[in-house]
């Protein structure tokens, strides 16, 4: 059974609950304690304990009347909250309500002026896993909103109790002191969204929701999430050029032109490239580049002397004449 209570100026949702015939609890009572203890009545409930889904003043400030209306009348009602958002109850509980919100939520400080009651102490600290006073509600640990803000689950019925973590069509805000968009992400992703499509959502404000229906419609879920910040190391600018001076260019171009030119290493490359270079046989290196017929010939007719006047008188003298016919 879940029954709302819509109290305080900032419009809370206070629930009933209960998973018995007769005892129920109450969860985030932020206002308008006799409005809540007289629905109590007409449901013919018997209270049995408080459950915050985090601590800000707006989901609590009716903590201190309520309990001692019921108190009155023979009832003790402990209160239970998470470890990590303990410091909003108890001793120093309103300096730290007044140090949060003066700078991010100055309409909310309205809560503590004149004589506003002291915050009673938290009874029962919820972890993960753990049964809200035996009723049929598992805690969820969804920090984001507050450093330690809950969820409460009941499988059995159904039923989802966000408090401020998911809203109809929104989310909490993460503004205030020990809020992180981060972490508030990761717990809708991690506890909620895998949650059956048919869970009702009860949240802190606004109308009820389903889980289907926020996977669907929340511009949350469409938003893509922020990149964590990765400090670079500082970039070094590279050194300036420097220009050779004269002397080295001269003495460069003076080393270039002493040196000599091979002869013949473009093709032994432009072959080397083709494949491996052809070996060169025994006979073809000890006798050196082969020598052709024609060769020879031409070099021993240039090497011939030519014949002197005197030998040339000589041997025609040796030629005999031809006869004239008479």
């Amino acid at each position: 059974m879940v029954e709302r209570v819509v109290v305080g100026p900032w419009k809370t949702n206070c629930y009933i609950f209960s998973s018995s015939k007769k005892e129920c609890i109450i969860i985030d009572p932020g206002g308008d304690e006799e409005e809540i203890a007289s629905r109590v009545d007409v449901l013919n409930m018997v209270p049995i304990g408080i459950a915050l889904t985090h601590g800000h003043v707006d989901h609590l400030a009716a903590l201190g009347r309520l309990q001692s209306s019921y108190a009155a009348r023979g009832y003790t009602l402990p209160i239970a909250i998470s470890s990590a958002d303990r410091r909003f109850l108890g001793s120093g509980a309103l300096e730290t309500h007044k140090e949060s919100l003066k700078e991010h939520a100055p309409d909310e400080l309205a809560f503590f002026a004149g004589d506003a009651p002291e915050l009673p102490k938290a009874d029962v600290k919820l972890r993960e896993g753990e049964r809200v006073f035996d009723m049929d509600l598992v805690v969820l640990e969804t920090p984001g909103h507050t450093p330690g803000s809950l969820c409460f689950y009941s499988e059995k019925e159904g039923v989802l109790f966000s408090g401020d973590t998911l809203f109809f069509d929104g989310v909490g805000r993460t503004d205030l002191p020990g809020g992180s968009e981060r972490k508030l992400r990761e717990s809708i992703e991690k506890k909620i969204a895998v949650l059956p499509p048919e869970t009702r959502v009860f949240p802190g404000h606004g109308p009820f929701t389903t889980v289907e229906r926020e996977r669907r419609g929340n511009p949350f879920f469409r938003q893509p999430a922020p990149e964590p910040k990765r400090s670079e190391p500082p970039k070094r600018s590279a050194p300036p050029a420097q220009r050779p001076s004269k002397r080295r260019m001269v003495a460069a171009s003076k080393t270039h032109a002493s040196r000599p030119r091979r002869v013949g290493a473009q093709s032994r490359s432009a072959a080397s490239r083709n494949g491996k270079p052809k070996p060169v046989s025994r006979r073809m290196a000890k006798s050196g580049p082969s020598v052709t017929k024609s060769t020879v010939r031409r070099k021993k007719a240039v090497a011939a002397p030519r014949p002197s006047a005197a030998r040339a008188a000589q041997s025609a003298r040796r030629r005999p004449g031809k006869k004239k016919s008479r």
